[in-house]
């Protein structure tokens, strides 16, 4: 009987490892845009980010699913740096392209300026960044469709 009870606790044992070590592996990304003199959309923003070997993090609402400075503060006004954040899995390689665009319109605000977008990631093992340079600070005009910046292959 002993053998039995130790044999049926190893098995529920090796079971519950099998299930932890299938996890998928979770990171903290962190995305600060440095807006230049002029403010940026007051809608809707979409954010797609991907990265090398396959992947991307897609959001349709930045500041309502990732604003990270309160709920009263007011994203995108001139020569502000915003910051975001999201939980989720890890990325096999590091960015290497990012598109914005606007909400149900689909389009920019005209004359926005931003200076760059940097993005970390961080979790077990993993402490990578990458910074996009948007038109080295020329101002965006009407754009539709979306600006993108990155060297995906």
């Amino acid at each position: 009987m002993a053998e039995l009870t130790l044999l049926l606790f190893l098995f529920i044992f090796a079971a519950s490892a099998s299930i932890f070590s299938a996890q998928v592996q979770q990171c903290d990304y962190a995305m600060v845009i440095h807006t230049g003199p002029t403010r940026g959309p007051t809608y809707k923003l979409r954010v797609l980010i991907e990265a090398k070997g396959g992947g991307n993090i897609n959001t349709t609402n930045l500041v309502k699913n990732w604003g990270d400075m309160g709920r009263k503060y007011t994203y995108f006004l001139p020569n502000t740096k915003d910051r975001f954040k999201y939980q989720g899995p890890c990325m096999k390689g590091n960015f290497c392209n990012i598109i914005l665009g606007g909400g149900s319109k689909k389009e920019l605000n005209p004359h926005w300026y931003v200076h760059n977008i940097s993005i970390t990631t961080k979790g077990e093992g993993i402490d990578r960044v990458r910074t996009f340079i948007i038109f080295s600070g020329n101002e965006i005009d009407y754009l539709n469709p979306p600006l993108n910046d990155g060297d995906c292959p």
